[in-house]
This record gives structure tokens, sequence and C-alpha cells, in this order.
């Protein structure tokens, strides 16, 4: 009878949160500001990066700049995390917004086009590339930091009716650059290396790297969540392509994909 009762519980619990993030969703859903009411200049990616020359740049106009969502977190990644490319050009820059709200996808889904107000935001572009959000301190420091949820909806509106499918960039592990930082590159024949062959995506409730190698011996890093629901499928034994998001920590370039089907056989 106890377990029955705590299995009771555990199902009320949840079906208690589903209610609430849903009493959210939709209250929220009718603060969003229609593209219309909203003024403002529209940036080019180029210029968002010419203005972190001499390193963070806040912008006190009303700018913007208009791109395309090609994270998603249906899956259990990109959690917190919302990437957008300006288009599908072979040149195309993207950049990295850092959010408290949840379950992004449902606002912001994958092809979305989508218009950032900059005003009274920050940008910088460090090792991970191109970032946008609020500013904090740390020891003594300027980052950009994630932004709350009211001020994600108010600065990142959807555009309604248009969306497009961002096919990747086509790299290899040799041609990869800084101008490829948040957005969407695919790199042919690799192969997981002797070290986690076997294993899983990650372990459980880590964020772990597992090292792919192309055929000349260069490597790259997949980072994969312990939380995303792939966790625990087994890592690929043959040849691959990997579509993802391209990042940078301390000089090495990772991937983060999406879901298990942004890797081919």
């Amino acid at each position: 009878m106890e377990q029955q009762n705590l299995f009771m519980i555990k199902i009320n619990n949840k079906s208690l949160l589903f209610i609430l993030a849903t009493i959210l969703f939709l209250g929220c859903d009718k603060q969003l500001p229609a593209i219309e009411a909203l003024e403002g200049t529209q940036l080019s990616f180029a210029a968002l990066k010419d203005s972190t020359k001499i390193g963070i740049y806040r912008f006190r106009t009303s700018v913007y700049v208009e791109a395309y969502v090609v994270s998603s977190d249906t899956s259990g990644h990109f959690f917190g995390k919302i990437v957008l490319q300006e288009n599908d050009s072979d040149t195309a820059l993207g950049l990295l917004v850092a959010t408290d709200l949840f379950e992004t996808s449902l606002w912001y889904p994958e092809g979305q086009k989508v218009r950032l107000y900059l005003k009274d935001l920050y940008v910088d572009q460090k090792t991970l590339g191109l970032s946008v959000g609020h500013v904090f301190s740390s020891f003594g420091n300027l980052a950009i930091g994630r932004l709350p949820i009211l001020f994600t909806q108010e600065q990142l509106v959807p555009i309604s009716g248009a969306f497009k499918s961002i096919g990747p960039k086509k790299r290899n592990l040799l041609n990869l650059s800084d101008n490829d930082l948040q957005t969407l590159v695919k790199i042919d024949s690799l192969i997981i290396g002797p070290e986690s062959s076997g294993l899983y995506f990650a372990n459980e409730k880590e964020e772990t790297i597992r090292v792919f190698y192309a055929p000349d011996g260069q490597k790259i890093n997949i980072n994969n969540s312990g939380y995303a629901d792939f966790w625990d499928s087994p890592l690929p034994d043959k040849w691959v392509s990997i579509k993802g998001v391209l990042s940078k920590v301390r000089s090495k370039y990772e991937l983060e994909i999406r879901y298990l089907s942004d890797i081919q056989n």
C-alpha cells in the first residue's frame, strides 16, 4: 500500500508540473510582442561581429538582427540555449542566446525565423563565438549571461509564418574556422576512438566528451549531455557523418548534435 501511495504521489507531482508548465506557456504566449509593434533598424551579422572588436558591447539604440533557429532541445540537448544562424549560405554567421526559458523548442522551433531586438543587451565574441545576453561579473571580468524568461520572450520574437530548413555547411577537420562557430556544420568520414568503443553517448547526468577521428588522424570532440534522451544509446561503431552546432572550448572545436538522426552511416 505504501508503494502504491508513493507511486500515486509521483504521478500527481508530474501531473502538477505539467499543468503548471501549460498555464505558464499559455499565459506568457499572450504577452509575446507583435513584430509590427516594435521598431528598429536591422543590423547584419557582420556588423554585430564588428561591434565586439574592443570587447563586450552594449546596444543602446533600437537595432535588431534576423536569423533562423538551428538548435533544438526536443531530445534534451541545448538546455537553456538557442542558437541562431543568419541564413543557409556557406559564409553564414551564427550566435548563441543563453536563456532561463525551459522547453525552448516550443517557443522557437528549429527553422523558425526570429527577430532579436538588441537594445539594452550585450554582445561578445570569445572562444565559443558570438554570444548575446545580459552581463554579469565573474572574478572582476564581465561575461555574457542568461536572459530571464520574460526578457527572452520580449527580445526574441518569432516572425509569423516564416520557416526555413537550414542545411549544414559541409566541412572537414582541416577547414573549420571561427567563422563557423554557432552554426550548423556537417563533417563526413568520422569514427569513434578506440578509447570510447562500446560506450554510450554520455554518462548518466554528466556532460560527456566523446572523441571522433578522421581518416588522417585528426580528431574532434562531440559534446553530449547525460540528460539527453539518447544518453544511453550505444556509440556507432562504423564510419559516420555528423551534423551539429560548432563550438569551441580552450582552442578545441566541439560539435553538439541535436538528436540521434544528426549522425548518419
